[in-house]
């Protein structure tokens, strides 16, 4: 059996002999070494001896121009990103594939799911079941928002020193065992659900910065895409299937002695527990901490493999110090990447405040049957143009993260600033929901592909930025909607509209500093290479 620890042990000595005798051989010369930025660049210490050989094809240049230029394979290619590879990648990739990503998308379909049932409760009952005639409902949502900010970093420095498997599926335990206490909060007693709630979010607030830096721990730069939009899109399946299941549960329970919104804690308890279980079962951790059943000697070593070819940190398993926490401010990542991520967060208002509904309903007097409709079949386009959008990125080599966040930014601005000015021909008010809700799930992928792109080199850093990211965006989000999205203002909602397009704006610019920046540390980083690569090959000359 591989023994995943001691194997890392001995490549890392491997690397640490190299390197000291590359300096006994070459004093006055410069080994290579990461960039500032902590790009996709790696020491000598950090290129180890090969695991396993995962060259992909055995076929002279002729035969693979031949292949690759081929309209099939090349079809292939296209839906599979395994196409081509070494016959022992591809049964990892499969492996890896059916269960990472079942196991995550699940529960990120029911943390979001979840999430939700307080909102479609109030509007079933519970309002008047706990006589709730002020703020309850406000007070309900913003503590399960303030533990979720308050989790969000300590959860992923947790997540970096035990199993991951362990630590998600108990996570998703333990909300759905709270989610069930909340059927025994008596109507006297809403303090009770306050509590409950302010602790639901606390266990949900690692989950999602968690399952973004697994994707970017065991997947490339042209796989990584279309695999954290398949991450997205099971956020927008939960809001297309929860108003179905929560109404089909309405009616079912209707007569029972507990109130009917009571069941729908029940039932995302129950649908909560044994993906929790299934987690725990598959979830392959990182490559360099996976004890996954299904993986062989050799499929851990393929994903060790990969991960060294990629020019990633292997060690996932280092302790956060103040030190290298600090050192972190030291780049632009932790700056810029958080603020981008806030402008598409918070700009997505737009579409999931009830803006496109009061159109229809108050504006166009249409009913309840057309302005319930209409915004599921724009988040089910949504969900195709995101996965296409994903795959074409990654068929172009992943690093086109620019294009996408650009396009999301320039549909928000156009749409929000006409529905800012309102008196629009009603053909282009139709148009202007549709950009503004069609982009609102393609943002997150690229955004978060981008960060795990370009930290592959330093997976705490990675791991750090992930989060912050996530958090800076729900801080703001928490209080922010109840200035700008006055329900007073419906249907025009000039305010939120405005503040939308201006917030738009705002993170186009900054999607233009992060391809600048990323742009130029690659640029500075091969010129370093180049540099200490010819100064090796003079001193040799010597």
């Amino acid at each position: 059996m591989v023994n995943l620890k001691n194997l890392l042990l001995a490549q890392e000595e491997v690397g640490r002999l190299t390197t000291v005798s590359t300096n006994s051989s070459h004093s006055s010369g410069k080994l290579l070494h990461p960039t500032k930025n902590n790009d996709v660049s790696v020491t000598q210490k950090q290129i180890p001896s090969q695991y396993i050989d995962i060259s992909s094809s055995t076929l002279t240049p002729e035969e693979l121009e031949q292949r690759d230029n081929s309209l099939s394979y090349r079809i292939k290619k296209f839906f599979w990103d395994g196409t081509g590879k070494h016959p022992r990648e591809q049964k990892y990739l499969v492996k890896l594939d059916f269960f990472l990503l079942t196991s995550s998308c699940l529960g990120y379909f029911i943390k979001n799911l979840n999430q939700s049932n307080v909102t479609t409760a109030y509007v079933n009952g519970m309002d008047e079941y706990y006589n709730m005639n002020n703020n309850q409902y406000n007070y309900m949502v913003t503590l399960f928002t303030v533990g979720y900010i308050i989790g969000q970093i300590p959860s992923n420095m947790i997540l970096h020193r035990i199993s991951a498997r362990f630590y998600l599926g108990g996570l998703e335990i333990l909300w759905s065992i709270l989610t069930v206490l909340m059927i025994t909060v008596p109507p006297t007693n809403i303090k009770g659900m306050y509590a409950l709630r302010f602790f639901i979010g606390l266990l949900e607030s690692g989950y999602f910065p968690a399952l973004e830096y697994l994707l970017g721990s065991n997947y490339g730069t042209p796989e990584l895409s279309k695999r954290s939009s398949y991450f997205a899109i099971s956020s927008g399946l939960a809001g297309i299937i929860s108003p179905l299941l929560q109404e089909a549960i309405i009616k079912r329970f209707s007569h029972s002695s507990l109130p009917p919104f009571k069941w729908m804690f029940v039932f995302d308890a129950v649908i909560s527990f044994p993906i929790g279980v299934y987690t725990m079962l598959v979830d392959p951790n990182t490559p360099s901490t996976t004890d996954a059943f299904y993986f062989s000697d050799e499929d851990k070593l393929v994903g060790l493999e990969r991960r060294r070819l990629l020019g990633a940190e292997l060690n996932t398993r280092q302790p956060f110090t103040w030190e290298k926490i600090k050192s972190f401010f030291n780049t632009w990542h932790i700056y810029v990447f958080p603020l981008l991520f806030l402008c598409y967060n918070n700009s997505g208002a737009a579409h999931s405040q009830p803006t496109f509904q009061s159109f229809m309903k108050n504006y166009l007097h249409k009913p309840s049957s057309v302005y319930n409709t209409w915004p599921s079949i724009l988040s089910a386009i949504s969900i195709g143009v995101t996965i296409i959008f994903a795959y074409v990125n990654d068929i172009l080599g992943g690093k086109k993260n620019v294009w996408f966040v650009n396009a999301f930014f320039v549909c928000l601005i156009i749409g929000c600033a006409l529905l800012a000015s309102w008196n629009i021909p009603l053909g282009l008010h139709w148009f202007c929901y549709f950009l503004v809700g069609i982009p609102t799930m393609w943002g997150q992928p690229f955004i978060f592909s981008w960060v795990n792109r370009l930290l592959y080199a330093d997976d705490l850093k990675r791991n750090f930025v992930v989060v912050v990211t996530n958090t800076l965006a729900y801080v703001t989000g928490a209080w922010v909607p109840i200035l700008v999205w006055n329900t007073n203002d419906k249907p025009e909602y000039f305010i939120g509209f405005t503040y939308t397009a201006v917030l738009a704006s705002v993170g186009l610019i900054l999607t233009q500093v992060v391809h600048y920046l990323s742009t130029r540390d690659e640029k500075r980083a091969t010129n370093e290479k180049d540099i200490e690569l010819s100064n090796s090959i003079k001193l040799d000359s010597d």
